[in-house]
């Protein structure tokens, strides 16, 4: 997903104190680094803080990455580790997924004219959508962080290994507890997906 070699090329040029290069890895890094916080906190404020914290704290250890991994993989640790520790710091207690109904929003949602799937069937797809996050957010931190770089950020099952830093049958056996664990969280609340 990532470019490795484009990216060592722009970390070498943020080593020697480009400004441009330092863009560039915001640019590059800035989304899927704020996805993988607001999906760990489930709080817009939180994500950016916590993102703008992480690249913070990453150019300032860029003397410390060892260029014979990918640089991704390093961001992704330090993302998760940053993500995790604020969770256990604040202890939050994650909230369901649900909207709030009957917004004006929802009114002009309805009078667009969809050039997709009927609105039944989207709205079915929505909700499953809405169940599988909220399973998704009650899942261990160590569970959840690993189903959203498998499935969110769609990191390989190597790189998912390399960025934690845990053996790939490590990797595997958490990712198969963690898809047995939302099956039960589905099933226990009768949710279909």
């Amino acid at each position: 997903m990532f470019d490795r070699r484009a990216d060592l090329k722009t970390i070498r040029r943020c080593k020697l104190g480009e400004e441009d290069a330092f863009q560039e890895i915001l640019a590059r890094y800035r989304a899927p680094i704020y996805n993988l916080c607001w999906r760990m906190t489930r709080n817009d404020e939180d994500a950016r803080d916590l993102a703008q914290e992480i690249f913070i704290k990453t150019f300032t250890l860029l003397d410390r990455f060892d260029e014979q991994f990918a640089f991704s993989s390093w961001l992704f640790r330090i993302a998760t580790n940053h993500c995790i520790d604020h969770l256990r710091r604040h202890r939050l207690r994650f909230l369901s997924v649900e909207r709030d109904g009957g917004g004006d929003d929802e009114e002009a949602e309805m009078q667009i004219a969809a050039v997709g799937p009927e609105p039944d069937v989207e709205l079915e797809r929505r909700e499953a959508l809405e169940r599988l996050e909220e399973v998704i957010g009650e899942l261990p931190p160590h569970y959840r962080v690993i189903t959203l770089l498998r499935h969110d950020q769609q990191l390989s099952y190597e790189e998912i290994a390399e960025s934690l830093r845990l053996p790939l049958g490590t990797v595997k056996a958490r990712i198969h507890r963690a898809r047995n664990m939302i099956q039960q969280l589905l099933a226990a609340r009768k949710y279909d997906i």
